[in-house]
């Protein structure tokens, strides 16, 4: 089934890049507004870039300069930040399915908001929220009238989980990666990386994980983008692949991650807030 392949090369991935799942959280208000944020940016050309990179400007001088920064202090120093994290692919058997992570956070406020769903074709086969409060976190579990409800103490670690799904700050060696130039996202300058090259066990032990089954993946297309601003902040990534399993069988993966907003976000308690503590009370 599609689906426990979708879970299966989702954790590989995280584990990979994050060491945990790190998925803590659920989401906000309106999935829709994640990518109003993150203005559609796209692993080959970063569509929601505010303007055309400058390539002539660096041209490919290689990373030598860049010195990503501390990402969990820099937020908590911002104050509040939007974030998303998403997963789209098609595995060997031809079903198209996607994982979605968004996170809404309020430090300055002691308030999160955080959405989580999984889809398999048109249908969502799996989706939560989590809306914390600095001392307690209500989750919401399904739609509609069958929604219901748990609270606890608030133990959401909201920098930390969005943070995990920045695989940039975990992967380590940039040397593979190429500079391409600056452009400007979600209003701030950025500078463009890129790794094209395939041969790497990292993305190899994901895809594998993709094909669900232990088959050899022959990676035929690989691209990894990452836009860096000026403070060393990873505020956009994108991964890419196209691959063939040793039983000819095509699959193919993006991942998303983009970080914006940031010192400037802000959002309304969810709807469901007043059932959920009414619930709890009684």
């Amino acid at each position: 089934m599609f689906t426990n392949r979708l879970l299966v090369v989702t954790m590989a991935l995280l584990m990979l890049t994050a060491g945990c799942l790190g998925g803590g959280g659920a989401g906000a208000g309106d999935a829709g507004d994640a990518g109003d944020a993150s203005d559609g940016a796209s692993a080959g050309g970063s569509d929601g870039s505010d303007g055309a990179a400058d390539s002539g400007a660096d041209g490919n001088d290689g990373v030598a300069d860049l010195e990503l920064t501390d990402a969990e202090a820099a937020l908590r120093d911002a104050g509040s930040f939007t974030s998303t994290w998403t997963y789209s692919g098609t595995d060997v058997d031809g079903t198209d399915g996607a994982v979605s992570y968004t996170y809404y956070a309020d430090l300055d406020g002691n308030r999160a908001h955080v959405l989580f769903s999984t889809t398999q074709g048109d249908q969502t086969q799996t989706g939560w929220e989590t809306f914390s409060t600095g001392d307690r976190m209500y989750m919401r579990y399904g739609t509609d009238e069958g929604a219901f409800y748990q609270v606890q103490d608030d133990e959401l670690d909201v920098v930390g989980d969005a943070v995990s799904h920045a695989g940039i700050y975990t992967h380590g060696d940039m040397s593979g990666f190429d500079r391409v130039g600056t452009e400007q996202y979600d209003g701030v300058t950025v500078t463009r990386y890129e790794l094209t090259e395939t041969q790497s066990a990292f993305w190899t032990a994901g895809a594998a994980a993709g094909a669900g089954s232990n088959d050899e993946v022959r990676i035929t297309d690989f691209e990894y983008v990452v836009l860096v601003d000026g403070d060393g902040l990873s505020r956009y990534e994108s991964w890419s692949y196209t691959g063939t399993t040793s039983d000819g069988e095509t699959i193919s993966a993006q991942w998303e991650y983009s970080l914006t907003d940031v010192g400037s976000t802000s959002f309304e308690d969810p709807e469901w807030l007043t059932e959920a503590q009414a619930q709890s009370a009684g």
